[in-house]
């Protein structure tokens, strides 16, 4: 499946991850809103351990599986949702925001989204929520 073109080498790079934790938290905002996660798990820490382990592996395939242009549009619309969904489980607010943007402009009536700029930009802010997540999620299990 042909995807939409993201750097993959900008968005593996650990230093970009790194450059939008520290925006994100020069907002006030954490990737992970801990105290969230542990009211949703009423404090289990294995539960949440379990579900950040979870949303880790998912994130990633779904953040990827979005950008597959030859899906239809409905299916990509069901992709962001079911990662917001995932995302608002655990407390990655940002995820769900970004997420929901790209939901939004799938579900637009019309055979393309309008503009491929917006799309992009979607994507990239999502791909961006996701790679910033992750490395949260793995400097708490170390």
């Amino acid at each position: 499946m042909r995807a939409v073109a993201l750097s993959d080498q900008v968005l593996a790079d650990p230093a970009f991850a790194d450059v939008q934790a520290q925006a994100r938290q020069a907002e006030g905002r954490p990737p992970i809103d801990l105290v969230h996660l542990a009211r949703a798990t009423d404090g289990d820490e294995a539960l949440e351990s379990e579900l950040l382990a979870m949303f880790d592996r998912q994130s990633a395939k779904l953040a990827e599986r979005v950008t597959f242009a030859d899906l239809p549009r409905r299916a990509r619309a069901d992709i962001a949702h079911r990662l917001r969904g995932s995302a608002l489980a655990i407390g990655a607010f940002a995820v769900a925001e970004a997420a929901e943007a790209v939901e939004t402009i799938f579900e637009a009536e019309g055979g393309e989204p309008e503009g491929a700029g917006a799309l992009e930009g979607a994507l990239v802010a999502l791909a961006e929520a996701v790679a910033e997540a992750r490395a949260a999620i793995a400097e708490l299990a170390v």
